[in-house]
């Protein structure tokens, strides 16, 4: 299974782990996660604020799977067995985590935004900050445009620089790194306390008509 392949499975085992009635979470407190991301010290952590147009944060994961971490903005409606995609997925690595294959796409040579590239991976767009991946993936209800308009509200969660706001640049990738004629060094630092993870919760459909994400088709 390539890299791709396996986090489109993540993503689509997050997809059936969220059911929303009145848009809560099996298994996950969102404003609990959402305050242990802030003091999250592993790597900088970046999303679209609580309320993304009009998507409210519906499920936060950190470090399932390992090393990733996830913000869900919206829910899904179920029509199959297989669960749903979510409008919006915000997924967070690491830059070095296999860098190579993120970056074989080299559609990052003719795209920026706020200053930093932005690939493709798996069919959706990906940034390469200074220490992080960013992929971006929509779903159920969303239109074509809504990753790369939540690509260019990033702002800092946590305190890991570089920090940035919901305006101005964000600092890209070294140079040379996307290339690979400069090594990707990986941010030297830990997390003061990691959480016992657990693995999402996968719904199964209802005869009743319920809601679920979180999840993703990807964007174009």
């Amino acid at each position: 299974m390539t890299v791709g392949m396996r986090e489109r499975f993540v993503a689509l085992l997050l997809a059936a782990s969220v059911v929303a009635a009145g848009g809560c979470s099996v298994g996950n407190d969102v404003s609990g996660d959402a305050e242990k991301a802030r003091d999250f010290e592993a790597f900088p952590l970046y999303w679209a604020g609580e309320r993304f147009e009009e998507l409210d944060v519906s499920y936060a994961e950190l470090g399932s799977p390992a090393p990733a971490a996830s913000f869900i903005y919206g829910t899904c409606e179920i029509t199959g067995d297989h669960g749903c995609a979510p409008p919006l997925q915000i997924q967070i690595f690491p830059l070095c985590f296999h860098l190579d294959e993120a970056a074989a796409n080299r559609a990052w040579t003719r795209r920026q935004i706020r200053g930093a590239p932005v690939g493709l991976f798996d069919g959706a767009p990906v940034m390469f900050t200074r220490h992080t991946q960013i992929k971006v993936y929509r779903g159920q209800d969303s239109d074509p445009g809504m990753a790369l308009r939540a690509l260019r509200a990033l702002r800092s969660l946590n305190a890991v620089p570089p920090r940035i706001g919901p305006v101005g640049s964000i600092p890209p990738a070294a140079p040379g790194v996307l290339e690979g004629t400069t090594p990707c060094r990986k941010l030297n630092r830990r997390p003061r306390a990691r959480r016992r993870a657990t693995g999402p919760v996968r719904a199964r459909r209802r005869r009743s008509r319920g809601r679920a994400g979180p999840g993703a088709s990807a964007a174009t």
